[in-house]
C-alpha cells in the first residue's frame, strides 16, 4: 500500500508528500529495499531536485548493513541527473561508488558521462572515459559516436573527430550510420573548414552513402554560408559516386552561383547535372 502511495505522489510530482510517505515507512519499520529508494531518487531527479536525490542516495548507502544497496539503475539515474545539472564531478564520484560496489557501468551510463563532458568542453576526460568504456568490454553505439563527435566539434577538435569517425566504428564492429558523417560535415562547414568537410563527405560516400535529403542539406548550408566552391565540390563528388541528389537543391546552388556571377561554378554544376539521374523527389 505504501509503495502504491509513493508511486502516486511521484507520478503527480508531489515530492514533498512522497518524502513524507517514505519517512513514514521508515518510522513504522517497513522493510525498505533498493527499488523503493531508487523510485524516490528517480522522482527527485525527474523534477530536477538533484541535491535531494543525492540525500536519499546517502541514506541508502547508510542502509548497507541492512542489505539495501544501490544497483546499476540507481547509479544510472543519479549520474544522468548530475550530468544534466552540470555537476560532472559528482557524476564521476558516483562512478567511483559503482566500482566500489563491484557494479559494471553500462553504455547508457558512459554516454551520459560523455555528454557531461560536452558542457565542460573537456575532450581529454572524454577520451579517458571512452578508453575505460571499451577496455571494460562495453560496446559503444552510434549514439556514443554522435556524442563524441559533438564533443570534439564543440572543442574545435575537428582532426580528432575525423580520425575518430574514420577508425572507431570499424574497430568496434559497429556499422556507422550516415547521420554521423552528416553531423561532422555540417560542423566542418559551420567552422568554414571546406577542405575538411569534403574529406568527411568522401568518407561518407565510401562508408555510408547519404540520402538525397542529407546531400541537399549540405548543399543548402554551403549556399547559406556563401561557401559555393565547397558546395560545387560536394556536388561533383556526389555525382561521380552516383549518389542521389534532389534537383531542387542543385538548382539552388546554381542560382546562388549565377547571382554571385560565378560563371565557372555554374558550368561545373551544369556538368554535374548531366551526370545525375534526377527523379524530382526526395528520399
Amino acid at each position: 500500500t505504501y509503495g502504491i502511495l509513493l508511486d502516486c505522489c511521484i507520478n503527480d510530482k508531489q515530492m514533498d508528500k512522497a518524502l513524507e510517505v517514505f519517512n513514514s515507512m521508515r518510522q513504522q519499520g517497513c522493510a525498505l529495499n533498493t527499488v523503493l529508494y531508487t523510485t524516490l531518487i528517480k522522482g527527485f531527479a525527474r523534477v530536477e531536485q538533484v541535491d535531494r536525490a543525492m540525500e536519499v542516495y546517502q541514506q541508502m548507502r547508510s542502509d548497507d548493513l541492512h542489505g539495501v544497496t544501490p544497483d546499476v539503475i540507481t547509479f544510472s539515474i543519479l549520474i544522468k541527473a548530475n550530468c544534466d545539472a552540470g555537476r560532472l564531478d559528482k557524476a564521476l564520484g558516483l562512478l567511483e561508488g559503482m566500482m566500489e560496489l563491484k557494479l559494471c557501468p553500462d553504455e547508457v551510463i558512459f554516454n551520459n558521462l560523455l555528454g557531461g563532458c560536452i558542457r565542460d568542453a573537456n575532450h581529454i576526460l572524454a577520451k579517458r572515459l571512452y578508453h575505460s568504456m571499451v577496455e571494460g568490454g562495453i560496446r559503444p553505439s552510434n549514439a556514443t559516436f554522435s556524442i563524441l563527435i559533438r564533443l570534439f566539434t564543440t572543442c574545435k577538435q575537428l582532426e580528432d573527430a575525423f580520425e575518430f569517425l574514420k577508425t572507431q566504428p570499424k574497430a568496434r564492429g559497429v556499422a556507422p550510420e550516415p547521420r554521423l558523417y552528416l553531423q561532422l560535415t555540417q560542423a566542418c562547414l559551420r567552422d568554414r573548414q571546406g577542405r575538411r568537410a569534403t574529406e568527411v563527405f568522401k568518407l561518407m560516400l565510401d562508408e555510408a552513402p547519404p540520402t538525397a535529403v542529407m546531400t541537399g542539406s549540405l548543399l543548402s548550408t554551403c549556399v547559406k554560408l556563401n561557401m559555393l566552391a565547397t558546395g560545387v565540390e560536394l556536388l561533383n563528388m556526389a555525382a561521380d559516386a552516383g549518389a542521389r541528389v534532389d534537383w531542387r537543391d542543385v538548382e539552388g546552388l546554381r542560382e546562388a552561383s549565377v547571382k554571385k556571377k560565378k560563371d565557372a561554378f555554374a558550368e561545373e554544376i551544369a556538368s554535374a547535372m548531366a551526370k545525375l539521374d534526377f527523379r524530382g523527389k526526395r528520399d
